[in-house]
């Protein structure tokens, strides 16, 4: 009886295990499990950067990625994006491809989505024109006149952002290495237009910051090497600060730019993304971490029920002596 059941364990439909597995992958987005994300140096120095930062300054935000690594590459990027709002810094936003361009758009959308628990409400630029007339730019001075006009911030909202005051949607150009070194002179003479044919040169975030030589951070996240344009063209040529969001498997490949000192910090993965999403929440941005976070409780479940099979098939195949039967037919080879 008891090899009859080894047998049927170590001949265990295949089937099973995948329905066991889309089982544990589903539950969790229903059910969080909340386990514990423990930030780690590499995340928490981006993070510890960008708190340091307020309306005075400016960083760029690069979505160089495309659909492929959108699971590992946009919740980073949506989480430093918030982080920014939340501080009213400006951020000017870059895409290096043309499907890069589309994440970007749909990065966006989901921070901006008003269907959404703290999101951010957004004033485009045509909305308060007026208000530009009148001279009114400075980041707080803007936001109480709006408010004093009869404006009323959503409950569920986490802030205003104001087109070309706290953000700029640059988009994708071709030859993008080359786009980032023309930036280093000139932000403006590669982007004489935003991606909704608004001109730069007549927002207030370009006139105080008119060249990368003027920014304190690029952020880029992305799935391929593209990200090391930033590094060559930005960071040794001006020494703008340089962070990075990659795909785990191409983590270890970019340590050597901490180590050298040409990082500030990098997140890598799913991972990472649910680390800065955990500093966010105990910095007291957001009640609750985000996709990331979720993400992790899947992943940490798959990775779990796949190691409970790994014991289980071991534990069979030794307490059924397979492991004494394949040594006696070896013997009598």
């Amino acid at each position: 009886m008891k090899e009859n059941i080894w047998s049927r364990m170590l001949n265990l439909d295949r089937r099973w295990i995948f329905l066991f597995i889309g089982v544990v992958c589903i539950v969790p987005f229903f059910f969080p499990f909340g386990l514990p994300v423990l930030p780690t140096a590499h995340v928490i120095s981006i993070f510890d950067y960008v708190e340091n930062l307020g309306p005075e300054n400016a960083i760029f935000v690069s979505f160089d990625f495309d659909p492929g690594t959108d699971p590992e590459n946009m919740p980073m990027a949506v989480a430093v994006t918030r982080h920014a709002f939340s501080r009213h810094i400006p951020v000017f936003f870059t895409a290096n491809a043309p499907l890069a361009q589309g994440m970007l758009e749909s990065g966006l959308a989901y921070i901006t989505n008003p269907a959404l628990e703290g999101y951010f409400h957004v004033v485009s630029w045509q909305e308060w024109a007026q208000y530009r007339d009148q001279g009114i730019t400075e980041r707080d001075q803007l936001e109480a006149a709006w408010e004093a006009d009869g404006n009323v911030l959503p409950a569920n909202s986490s802030g205003w952002v104001f087109e070309g005051r706290d953000f700029a949607k640059l988009g994708y150009l071709p030859y993008f290495s080359l786009v980032i070194l023309g930036m280093t002179s000139s932000i403006a003479s590669q982007y004489p237009e935003d991606m909704n044919g608004n001109p730069l040169v007549e927002m207030p975030m370009l006139q105080e910051h008119k060249s990368l030589r003027d920014v304190d951070l690029a952020a880029t996240f992305s799935g391929t090497a593209a990200c090391t344009w930033w590094i060559t063209y930005g960071r040794e040529k001006i020494g703008l600060p340089v962070a990075f969001g990659v795909t785990a498997v191409s983590a270890t490949d970019y340590t050597i730019f901490i180590q050298s000192g040409q990082l500030i910090g990098q997140m890598g993965g799913l991972r990472g993304a649910a680390e800065y999403e955990v500093l966010l929440q105990n910095a007291g941005y957001f009640d609750k971490p985000d996709r990331a976070f979720i993400g992790m409780d899947v992943q940490n479940a798959a990775h779990l029920l796949i190691l409970f099979f790994i014991v289980l098939g071991n534990i069979a195949y030794f307490a059924g002596g397979f492991h004494k039967k394949g040594a006696l037919l070896k013997g009598r080879r």
